[in-house]
C-alpha cells in the first residue's frame, strides 16, 4: 500500500508501508502481541541461545534523517534505531522515552512546558546525548536551508513558522537548554495533543557535530547515521534491499533488550515472503488478499485497524482535464469501495468514508466517532458518475481523456491499481487509465514534482485530526494537487490556532472543513488500511497500536520450543 506521510508523521510497522500514513485501541489477534512485556520473556519462557530476528520490510528506506523524513517507509525503520521525548506504548499512550516523566506547564494557557530528560545519556558512537540535541535537531528541522517537507506540520512551535519562511532567526524557536537534561519548549497556542507529538519521528534528537561533519551525506547510509534507540542501523549503503539493526551497547534501557540482531531484507511480493516464512528464512510476513483467509485462524496471525487513509490523489495543477470538477467528481462515484475492501484485499481494510479515518477523534460532548458524526461523503453511483462525465465532456471539449496512474510496485498496490482502473474505464467510456508500478521512493518522488496525473497515495496524519485536513493547505509540501483555495486555508488555520481553546467550536469546523474539500473533490479517498501479520510463535514481545507505527520490533525476543 502507499504512504507519504506525515508526520508527519506521518504514518506504519516495518513489515508495511503507505505512501505518501490516531488514536483507537489497536485490534489484535496471536499470541505475539504485548502491551510492553520484558525482554526477559514471561514466568516459564525460556529465551532462545540465539536472539536474532529475520525481518522483512516491504520497501527500500528512502532516508534515515529523522529531520527529512516524510514518509511512513523511513518513520518505520527510523523508529527501530532511534527515539524522541516520548513514544506510544500498546495502550496508545504516550509514554516517555527519553523524558523523565510527563511535561510540565508553567502557565495557565498551557503554551511553555518544561520537560526533564534521563540522565547520562548516549548516542552510539558514545557521544553524549543531551537537551541540545533536541534544540539543534528542531532548529534544523524549521530552518529553510534544511528543507524538510514535514516542518509545517509542527509549526505550532514558537516561532517555527517565521523561522521556516526565513523571517527570523532560528535561534528564536521555542526551544531551550535550560541544562543538559531540562528542555524549555514554548508553544503558539495550547494543544492537547503535545505529548503525543513529542513522539513523532520529526522531533528525535540530532548530534550537531556528527551531522555537520556527515554534511548532505547524512542520513544516506549506515556509516553517515547515528543511533539512540535500542538497536543501531548498520550494513545499509542507501540504496540496498537488505540492512541489518545490532544492538546498542550504550542504550539507556539495554538491559531489557533481548535482540542482538535484526536482519532485513525488502519483500515486495506477498507470495514471496509467504515461501520465506514457510522456509523458515524471515520469521515474519506481511499477509493480503487470499493469504489472510488462508492463515487467519493461525496462531501468528495479527491484524491492526491502521488510522491511514489511501487516496487517489489528483494531478490537478498539471493536468487541465482533472481541473474540471465534474470529471474528478465522476471519477469518485465510479469507485465501488465496499467492493474493493470486502472482495479484493479482503485485509480487514475499511471503505473510506471522507478524508478522515474512523477511530480518529471523538465529538468532546457526546463521544461520537468523527468518521461517524461526518457521515458518508464519498460514494458509489455509476448512474451519477457517467452523467457527470457526459458534462465533463461538453465542458472540455473532448469525448475521451487518458491518464497514467502512478501506483508504487508491492502486491497490494498493484492490486489496487488494476481495479481502480477496471472500475474507471468500465463505468466512464472514453477514459483510460495507463498503468505505472515504480519503486516507492521514485513514486514519492514523482508526486512530489507535482507533474502526475493519478497516483495511488495516502496519508497517515499525526495526532491530530486535522493533519489529514492540512495535507491540502496550499502551501503545504505534500499538497500534491497544489490546492489553493484562500476559504480552504482559512478553515484549516483557525482549526490550527484559535480552535484549540474551543474544542466544540473546533469539532464543528473539522466537519465543514472535510466537508467543503470533498465537495470540491481534490482528494478521492478510497480505504482506511488494516495491517496483517504473520509472525512465528517464537517471537514474543512484538507491541501493537494504531497510534503511530501500528507495529513495534525492538523488545521483541526469541524463546525455546
Amino acid at each position: 500500500m502507499q504512504k507519504i506521510k506525515r508526520k508527519l508523521s506521518i504514518l506504519i510497522g516495518s513489515l508495511f508501508v503507505i505512501t505518501s500514513l490516531v488514536g483507537c485501541s489497536a485490534n489484535t489477534n496471536g499470541s505475539n502481541n504485548s502491551s510492553g512485556e520484558k525482554a526477559s520473556g514471561k514466568s516459564g519462557e525460556q529465551l532462545a541461545d540465539n536472539q536474532v530476528l529475520n525481518w522483512v520490510a516491504p520497501t527500500e528506506i528512502p532516508t534515515a534523517d529523522s529531520v527529512k523524513e516524510y514518509d511512513t517507509a523511513s518513520a518505520e525503520q527510523i523508529n527501530i534505531f532511534a527515539e524522541g521525548l516520548y513514544k506510544i506504548n500498546g495502550k496508545n499512550e504516550a509514554v516517555p522515552a527519553i523524558a523523565d516523566g510527563e511535561p510540565k506547564a508553567t502557565n495557565k494557557e498551557k503554551t511553555q512546558y518544561i520537560i526533564n530528560i534521563k540522565k547520562d545519556l548516549k548516542w552510539s558512537n558514545g557521544d553524549p546525548l543531551t537537551a541540545k540535541d533536541f534544540v539543534y535537531a528542531w532548529q534544523r528541522l524549521f530552518d529553510p536551508k534544511t528543507a524538510a517537507q514535514n516542518a509545517s506540520t509542527y509549526f505550532n512551535i514558537k516561532n517555527a513558522q517565521a523561522i521556516n519562511e526565513g523571517k527570523i532567526d532560528k535561534s528564536k524557536l521555542g526551544i531551550k537548554a535550560l541544562s543538559d537534561t531540562q528542555l524549555q519548549i514554548d508553544l503558539e497556542y495550547s494543544d492537547v495533543y503535545f505529548k503525543e507529538t513529542l513522539s513523532s519521528t520529526n522531533l528525535f534528537p540530532q548530534n550537531e557535530k556528527f551531522v555537520t561533519e556527515k554534511g548532505d551525506k547524512y542520513g544516506k547510509s549506515s556509516e553517515d547515521t547515528l543511533s539512540n534507540g535500542p538497536l543501531v542501523l548498520s550494513d545499509w549503503d542507501g540504496t540496498g534491499l537488505s540492512w541489518k539493526y545490532k544492538k546498542n551497547k550504550y542504550y539507556w534501557d539495554k538491559d531489557n533488550i533481548s535482540l542482538k540482531q535484526i536482519n532485513v531484507q525488502v519483500v515486495k511480493e506477498t507470495a514471496t515472503g509467504i515461501n520465506l516464512y514457510q522456509a523458515g528464512t524471515i520469521d515474519g510476513v506481511t499477509l493480503s488478499g487470499d493469504f489472510i483467509k488462508q492463515f487467519k485462524d493461525d496462531p501468528g496471525y495479527i491484524n491492526i485497524l491502521a488510522l491511514r487513509a489511501t487516496n487517489l490523489e489528483l494531478g490537478t495543477s498539471s493536468n487541465k482535464n482533472l481541473q474540471n470538477e465534474n470529471l474528478r467528481k465522476a471519477l469518485s462515484l465510479s469507485i465501488d469501495r465496499n467492493e474493493l475492501v470486502k472482495n479484493v484485499l479482503a485485509d480487514g481494510s475499511r471503505a473510506a468514508t471522507g478524508a478522515i479515518p474512523k477511530g480518529m477523534a471523538k465529538d468532546p460532548k457526546n463521544e461520537e466517532d468523527f468518521a461517524d458524526a461526518a457521515g458518508e461523503l464519498v460514494k458509489h453511483d455509476t448512474d451519477q458518475a457517467k452523467k457527470l462525465w457526459e458534462k465533463a465532456k461538453e465542458e472540455l471539449g473532448v469525448d475521451k481523456v487518458s491518464f497514467t496512474l502512478i501506483t508504487s510496485d508491492d502486491g497490494d498496490s498493484k492490486t489496487i491499481g488494476e481495479y481502480l482502473q477496471s472500475q474507471i474505464e468500465t463505468a466512464l467510456p472514453g477514459v483510460t487509465i495507463n498503468l505505472s508500478n515504480v519503486p516507492a521512493k521514485v513514486r514519492f518522488e514523482k508526486m512530489m514534482t507535482y507533474k502526475f496525473d493519478l497516483a495511488l497515495g495516502g496519508w497517515t496524519g499525526d495526532f491530530d485530526p486535522v493533519s489529514y485536513l492540512n495535507q491540502f493547505f496550499s502551501t503545504f509540501e505534500h499538497n500534491h494537487a497544489k490546492f489553493n483555495d484562500s476559504e480552504y486555508d482559512q478553515q484549516i488555520t483557525k482549526i490550527k490556532t484559535t480552535d484549540l481553546t474551543n474544542p466544540e467550536q473546533r469539532w464543528k469546523d473539522l466537519v465543514k472543513a472535510q466537508e467543503y474539500l470533498l465537495d470540491k473533490q481534490v482528494v478521492i479517498p478510497l480505504t482506511q488500511g488494516a495491517e496483517n501479520y504473520l509472525v512465528n510463535p517464537k517471537v514474543k514481545g512484538i507491541v501493537t497500536h494504531n497510534l503511530g507505527a501500528p507495529i513495534d520490533i525492538t523488545h521483541a525476543y526469541i524463546i525455546k520450543q
